[in-house]
């Protein structure tokens, strides 16, 4: 164990950015405020690869461009392909060049990277210098991003360089707390295991002494086949088509600025007597394109999916991308509970996605959530749990809730589309036109009534839950049947809610919360017997009644 004084233990004592030993780590992982900048700690500040400024450029001239697009446009449109807009365009794109390559030169220059002291430093900004400071304890991940330049490098034998991007419990989640553009993968290992390294040393933990690097073993790839399914079962259609419907007003606007009036009445007249056929078709051609695109965006996600463990089993290693190569690593003993989602168009051919919930590398307990694997056959999630997280390979009968709660779970989804259906009506009635939609109405009304009472039962049957060898299993269903697997002791809360609907019945609900994320996943089973959720509370607390 290094016992040397940091640098940063010198520091002033109302310096309150930088842990120092035995003291608690500050409550904000993360300092950013450059009036604060500190001596360099006892590493060497280290550059990025000079590759990085070629990315750095790049990024730059992505974000002129995407800012001068709309002005641009305007302009084009506005003063036609004239000599001085040519003029104006081409000295743009030099100057565009020119100032890209220049920051990409001056970033990299301004940034340094450097583990010490307990702590990450990144040093950065050129019109504004900024040091941000990680304490160790508060990493939560180490992964690594290879982009399609990246990637294209490599292939080409020329370069294999990875963006590094490191998490912590306090961050945010749809941001990185740092990110190093461009460094070898040799380095970006080696800075990985510093990390845990160090950490290790400051908490005594066992592995804090160099070792050899482990040698991943391949658990499972993602088959080509996998994969299709996988696109096509997806359940991502939804999201698709709501992205092409915001698209298609591009596409109104086009046929109204390059195609006259008259050329769009005949074809309105021409199309008239088989209007429905023409309809069918177009939705017929819309979700067929809305599919496509999801397999496409499944594709390019999870092309390459590999499941790894590292050869001490403390590590699992999943890499997934075809434009975009992500690899990521979960330590196996921050897995906090796992999740086994069966789609809505996977549950009739027996296939679910498996997701991990973990603590991350940090000793908080806050954590990530990732694919565990896209796309399994739910008899098979079993055995593969056994092979890489035995703690969590359970599959015990469920027990589910009382008749009675039936009726329940049905009004709960029926009373959404009934407001709905009342407010339609309303609307119908207030414009006039209730008479002429009649028919059209109730039709409607019926089948979202019915559909959401069908939901309500299905919802019903999925529920359940038990406890086996000490894991709180429950499942639930929003569209996709959910079970979780939560380990007792990484429980982080239990409890047991009942409104005065549910003591009518004798009914409760059963929530346990395990940590994932900026603010953790519950789990919870409704309306279950009330002497059942009393019964769970002491069985899933630290110290359960039955326990030997």
């Amino acid at each position: 164990m290094n016992s040397e004084p940091h640098p940063h233990d010198r520091q002033p004592e109302n310096d309150q950015n930088h842990p120092t030993d035995g003291a608690p780590a500050d409550a904000s992982p993360v300092d950013s405020t450059p009036e604060t900048l500190q001596p360099a700690p006892k590493d060497e500040p280290r550059n990025l690869h000079p590759s990085s400024m070629l990315f750095e450029a790049l990024k730059q001239a992505r974000s002129l461009v995407s800012a001068a697009v709309i002005p641009g446009l305007a302009l084009l449109f506005g003063s036609g392909l004239s000599g001085w807009v040519i003029s104006l365009i081409i000295f743009a794109a030099v100057a565009l060049v020119l100032f890209s390559a220049l920051w990409g030169f001056l970033s990299w220059r301004a940034t340094t990277y450097s583990v010490g002291g307990g702590a990450f430093y990144l040093r950065r900004g050129i019109l504004q210098k900024n040091e941000r400071t990680i304490p160790l304890d508060h990493v939560q991940s180490v992964d690594t991003v290879q982009g399609f330049i990246q990637r294209g490098l490599f292939a080409a034998g020329v370069l294999d360089v990875v963006e590094v991007r490191i998490e912590t419990a306090g961050g945010g989640s749809g941001e990185t707390d740092a990110t190093l553009t461009a460094l070898t993968r040799d380095d970006a290992t080696a800075l990985r295991r510093e990390i845990e390294r160090t950490r290790a040393e400051r908490t005594g933990a066992a592995g804090g002494a160099e070792e050899e690097e482990p040698q991943p073993t391949v658990i499972r790839k993602l088959t080509t086949r996998e994969l299709l399914v996988a696109g096509a079962t997806s359940g991502q259609i939804g999201a698709t088509a709501a992205i092409l419907a915001f698209a298609s007003q591009f596409f109104d606007n086009a046929i109204e600025r390059f195609f006259s009036e008259r050329f769009v009445d005949e074809l309105v007249q021409t199309i008239a007597p088989n209007a429905f056929f023409v309809v069918v078709l177009v939705v017929f051609a819309f979700g067929l394109v809305a599919w496509l695109l999801s397999i496409a965006g499944t594709v390019l996600s999870y092309a390459g999916f590999t499941l790894s463990r590292s050869a001490d089993g403390k590590y699992l290693n999943i890499r997934r991308g075809l434009v975009k190569r992500y690899e990521a690593t979960v330590p196996v003993s921050r897995v906090q509970a796992i999740r086994i989602s069966e789609g809505i168009f996977r549950q009739p051919f027996g296939l679910a996605m498996l997701r991990v919930e973990s603590a991350g590398y940090g000793a908080e307990d806050s954590g990530v959530s990732t694919t565990l694997f896209p796309l399994i056959p739910i008899g098979e999630a079993t055995r593969l749990l056994r092979n890489i997280l035995p703690e969590f390979a359970v599959s015990p009968p469920l027990k589910r809730p009382p008749r009675r709660a039936l009726r329940r779970y049905i009004l709960r989804s029926v009373f959404p589309s009934l407001v709905l259906v009342s407010l339609a009506a309303v609307a119908l009635t207030l414009t006039g036109v209730i008479e002429a939609f009649t028919t059209y109405y109730l039709v409607g009304a019926a089948v979202l009534v019915s559909t959401s009472a069908l939901y309500g039962f299905a919802a019903f049957r999925a529920a359940g839950w038990a406890v086996e060898r000490g894991c709180f299993v429950s499942r639930a269903r929003s569209l996709a049947r959910t079970t979780s697997i939560a380990p007792r002791r990484r429980l982080q809360s239990r409890s047991v809610v009942r409104n005065p609907f549910q003591s009518r019945l004798d009914l409760a609900t059963i929530r346990a919360r395990v940590a994932s994320g900026g603010g953790g996943v519950t789990f919870e089973v409704i309306d279950i017997e009330t002497k059942d959720a009393e019964t769970l509370i002491p069985a899933l607390g630290p110290n359960p009644p039955n326990a030997t």
